[in-house]
């Protein structure tokens, strides 16, 4: 795993995702990262890499939900909330609530970071779930 941090855009399979999202016009770079991931068959975890893209695309989308700041984000992420924040739906909302809930409960990712031992990243995730949670 590529990562320098917990963070959910600190590793290389976000980072890479976010220039996916510099091109996107319809929303479509979100649905498919979210989707991905709760179309994945209950008896099957979803890829570390996915994991990372969804839950970017889930901060994108907490973030394009909220009035806070988007200082917290890559520029590309920031300057597509502020062109395009009338594509974050409520029923995309509730898509990135699934994905991360998921992502939570059994995923690839999760086995890594448990084996790390490093509980930061649990942190993290929570606290994106309470804020997509608050947005609906």
């Amino acid at each position: 795993m590529g990562a320098w941090g917990s963070g959910v855009f600190e590793n290389d399979d976000a980072s890479d995702w976010v220039w996916e999202l510099e091109d996107d016009t319809d929303g479509r770079v979100l649905i498919d990262a979210l989707s991905i991931i709760v179309d994945t068959p209950i008896d099957e975890q979803p890829e570390a890499p996915d994991c990372s893209n969804a839950l970017a695309a889930a901060e994108v989308v907490a973030s394009a939900r909220t009035a806070s700041s988007t200082t917290h984000l890559p520029t590309e992420a920031s300057v597509w909330i502020q062109a395009r924040r009338d594509l974050v739906t409520p029923a995309l909302l509730a898509l990135a609530s699934g994905a991360v809930e998921r992502v939570a409960i059994d995923s690839e990712l999760k086995d890594l970071w448990d084996e790390a031992g490093d509980g930061s990243w649990a942190e993290v995730v929570a606290d994106l779930q309470a804020r997509l949670r608050s947005s609906r």
